[in-house]
Parts: C-alpha cells; structure tokens; sequence
C-alpha cells in the first residue's frame, strides 16, 4: 500500500510542468530567466494559417527582479504571445525582422512591467530558438 502511494506520488509530479524553469544566476547581479514552455502562435492576419514557435530567455538584474518575474508570468505570457500573434511574414522571416521583434517584446515588456510593479525589472530579451512556417 505504502509503495503504491509513492508511485502514484512520483507518478503526479511527472505530469506537472512548470511555468518557467528556475532562474540562473549568471553574475552577482544578474539572472537569466528561462520562459518554459516555448511560445507556440500563429501570425499574419488572415489566409493561410502560419505558426511561430519561439523559445525565449529573460535577462533581469538582481534577486528581487527574478523574484518578480516569477511573481508576474501570466502578465508576461500574455504580452509575448500578443505581440507575437501581431507580426507580419517580414518580420518573422528576416534577421533585422526579428530583431525588430524582440525589441518591441523588451519595449512592451518594460512598459507592461513597469505599470504593474512600478519599474521595468526586464533588461533583455534573448531568442533561445526561433521556428516558423508559412
């Protein structure tokens, strides 16, 4: 009975994810914070569906900022996926095009952030792995 209680115990925390992966120390001062799972959308308006998978990691600096992403993932999910459903096949298919993506992710980022908790805490926003189809 005891070993069928640990199995199933074992079992449930296999099948929960998390949110986002624990945040990694990379200096005294900063902390690069892993978005898990990946974004998943589509994007470009109407016609033929096209999707965007994009893996990103957030660079912040301090422990109170890491503590505050971790705090404000829903806020944070919510503005990357929004802007990402908003591209256009350009942006998406192009190196200045995704830069220009992942500039306006740290700019709404920063300013979403900065109305919720009163400072912009995000300093970078880095593109682990960038897939699309059209």
């Amino acid at each position: 009975m005891r070993f069928g209680a640990i199995y199933l115990l074992l079992a449930l925390s296999l099948v929960v994810t998390p949110f986002s992966a624990p945040a990694v120390q990379a200096s005294s001062d900063v902390f690069y914070i892993p978005m898990q799972p990946a974004f998943v959308t589509n994007y470009g308006g109407p016609g033929r569906l096209k999707y965007l998978k994009v893996d990103m990691t957030l660079m912040v600096e301090g422990g109170r900022s890491a503590q505050v992403i971790e705090q404000q993932i829903p806020l944070i999910r919510n503005v990357i996926v929004m802007n990402l459903a908003r591209q256009n096949e350009n942006n998406v298919v192009t190196a200045s095009g995704q830069e220009r993506i992942r500039q306006q992710i740290l700019q709404v980022l920063q300013e979403a952030l900065q109305r919720e908790v009163g400072h912009p805490v995000v300093t970078e926003v880095l593109f682990t792995n960038f897939i699309y189809q059209n």
